[in-house]
Parts: structure tokens; sequence; C-alpha cells
């Protein structure tokens, strides 16, 4: 467990000690307003809750732009600075590594997504018209969103072991993670019988569901049982180059 964690405390460091780091943050948290002030205003007279269109805001815009940019340096700038080897041969496992950078990538995430579920309460304070801020669907919809980031973060985590260089890392990245939240839009183009699959892996439903309260479990089991299955995927994958 200690080994573990000096991993975790290794990837944020090198994430919180960039000045990138926090000129990412700002980037990300005034356009993430910015466009979810423009989805309220464009839904005025809707019976839209403000909880749905943040974690639209948060998931179809950002998502796969904000997980690419942190898990596309995970393993190919480890590869590209030389040293993936000297952290091989440290005396920590393969799976304590592959754990740790996960565990930074996505509490680097959250840490960076997670002011921004304060948009809707600053909103409703300072815009009497607008109807009240559902805590149920708020936190709900921050559970799906927290789970969601998890199956994303595993896939960048396979993508930057995959690739020899960052540019590569990124595009795999981002075509990977934008892949299942595209899934039931291509699905849906299948001949007919696929409706019952197209609402099992829809993202877009399973956030609506969230963010009105209901919540499935389902995709619940789905997003867990695929973040898991990655990461095992990963830990084999970095296991395979010490028999290289």
């Amino acid at each position: 467990m200690r080994r573990f964690l000096i991993v975790w405390r290794r990837e944020l460091e090198s994430s919180f000690l960039s000045p990138a780091a926090y000129v990412i943050m700002v980037i990300f948290l005034a356009l993430t307003g910015w466009v979810f002030l423009q989805l309220v205003e464009g839904h005025v007279g809707e019976q839209e809750p403000l909880a749905e269109l943040l974690y639209k805001v948060l998931i179809y815009f950002w998502m796969p732009v904000l997980v690419t940019v942190v898990t596309m340096r995970l393993f190919s700038e480890e590869k590209r600075a030389g040293t993936l080897e000297p952290l091989l041969t440290a005396p920590v496992t393969d799976v304590q590594v592959v754990l740790g950078k996960y565990a930074g990538a996505l509490t680097f995430l959250l840490a960076v997504t997670a002011p921004a579920v304060a948009y809707p309460y600053v909103l409703a304070a300072m815009s009497p018209g607008i109807a009240g801020v559902e805590d149920g669907g708020m936190l709900a919809g921050g559970l799906f969103t927290m789970l969601l980031s998890a199956f994303c973060v595993a896939i960048g985590l396979v993508m930057s072991l995959l690739a020899r260089s960052q540019v590569v890392s990124a595009i795999c990245c981002f075509s990977g993670v934008l892949l299942p939240l595209l899934a039931g839009y291509m699905i849906s183009l299948l001949p007919l019988g696929a409706e019952s699959l197209v609402a099992y892996v829809t993202v877009h439903d399973h956030l609506l569901d969230a963010t009105r309260g209901a919540v499935d479990s389902r995709p619940l089991v789905m997003y867990a049982t695929g973040t898991v299955l990655l990461i095992f995927v990963a830990v084999k994958m970095l296991e395979s180059r010490r028999w290289r």
C-alpha cells in the first residue's frame, strides 16, 4: 500500500507542480462556465434541469479533451524521457505502478472538474427567475459523471501504454474516449432489433436518468466492470514489457 501511495503522490506532484496544470484548470473552468450559460439561455422556458445542462457540458464538450490531456502522458512521457525502465526496476510491482498512475490521473481530473459543480448554484442565486437546483439530480449526476470519468481515464491509460509518442497517444486517447460517448448513436444506425442494446449503452440516456433522480444499476455495473477490465489489461501490457 505504501508503494502505491508513493507512485500516486509522484503522479500528483508531476501534475500539480506544473504551471500548465493551472492554465488547464483556468481555461477549462472559464469555457465550461461560458458554454453552460449559453445552454441555459438557449433553454429558457423549457423544463431542462440545471444539473442535466451542466453535466452535458462536462461529459460531451470537455471530457474527451480533458481526459486526453491528463492521460496521454502517463506512460508515453515515461517512454520519451527514458524513465519507464528505471521505474519498472524499482521495488514496486506492475500493479502498483498502474494503479498509482491511474489514481493520480483520476484525482487530478476530478480536482479540475469539481469546482464546476458550483455553477448551477451560483446561477440560481444570481438569477431569481431560474428555478432552484435539485440536489438529488446534482448528486446522482455527479456520481454518474465520476464513474464515467473513471472508465474514460482507464481507456486513456491503456492508450498511453500502446502509444510510443505523446502525439500518437493523444490521438488514441481522444478516439478511445469519444467511442463510448457516441456508442449509442452508432448502434442506433444498425438494422432494427438493436433498440435494447442502444438503451443499455447510451451515455445520454444514463445521464438523463441520473439527473432526474432515477439511478439504474445496470450502467453503473457496466462502467465499473469496464474500468476494472481495462486496468487489468493495462497491468498485463506493462508486464509484457519485462519479457521483451
